[in-house]
C-alpha cells in the first residue's frame, strides 16, 4: 500500500526507521462484490504519521508577498528579534519558512486520499484521528504548532492550512 502512496505522491520510500517510529492510519469504506457476495473493505485514504522533535514554522503570507527571494542575506539578518525579508527557507509548493527549528512531536510524512475521494472530510478525518491517538493520553494540537508536514503537493498544502491554519510547520524527512 506504501509503495502505491509513495508513487502517486512521487515520493521516495520511507525508511526502515521511519516506519519502526510511525503509526499508520487508514480510512475504510464498505465495499461489497456482487460476484462473491461478501462484504469487504476498500482502503480511501491514508495517513503516515510519526516522531519527530523539530520543524519550520511557516512563514505567514504577508512576509511572504514581500520576500524577493529565499535563503539567508546577512543585511537581513535579526533586527530586534524580527526576521528579515530574506530570511526564508524556501519549500515545496511556494511555501516558505523560518529556519529557526522549533520543538514539534508529530511529522506527518505521507497523506493520501484518491482523487474520487476528495472533498469528503477523509484527510481531516485521519488527521484528527492521529493527533487524538498518536501520543497516548496526549492529544496533540495542530494549532498550536504541534504538528509538521513534509514534502506537500499542491493539494496537500490546501489539506494542510485548512485543517492546521497558521500553525502548521514543515520538517525534512
Amino acid at each position: 500500500m506504501l509503495q502505491t502512496v509513495n508513487l502517486s505522491l512521487s515520493s521516495p520510500p520511507l525508511t526502515q526507521e521511519c516506519l519502526r517510529n510511525s503509526k499508520v492510519y487508514l480510512f475504510l469504506l464498505p465495499y461489497s462484490t456482487i460476484a462473491s457476495n461478501c462484504n469487504r473493505e476498500k482502503i480511501v485514504g491514508c495517513v503516515v504519521a510519526q516522531r519527530i522533535t523539530t520543524a519550520m514554522a511557516i512563514a505567514p503570507n504577508e512576509l511572504v508577498n514581500t520576500n524577493q527571494g529565499s535563503g539567508y542575506s546577512s543585511e537581513d539578518d535579526y533586527d530586534g528579534g524580527n526576521i528579515g525579508r530574506n530570511h526564508l527557507v524556501a519549500v515545496d509548493s511556494g511555501l516558505f519558512c523560518h529556519p529557526e527549528p522549533l520543538p514539534t512531536p508529530m511529522g506527518i510524512p505521507r497523506l493520501f486520499v484518491p482523487c474520487t475521494y476528495r472533498r469528503q472530510g477523509i484527510a481531516s478525518a485521519l488527521l484528527n484521528a492521529a493527533a487524538a491517538t498518536f501520543i497516548r493520553g496526549c492529544p496533540i494540537d495542530p494549532k498550536l504548532g504541534q504538528v509538521a508536514f513534509t514534502q506537500p503537493t499542491g493539494d496537500g498544502k490546501a489539506v494542510m492550512l485548512k485543517w492546521g491554519g497558521d500553525s502548521m510547520r514543515i520538517y525534512e524527512e
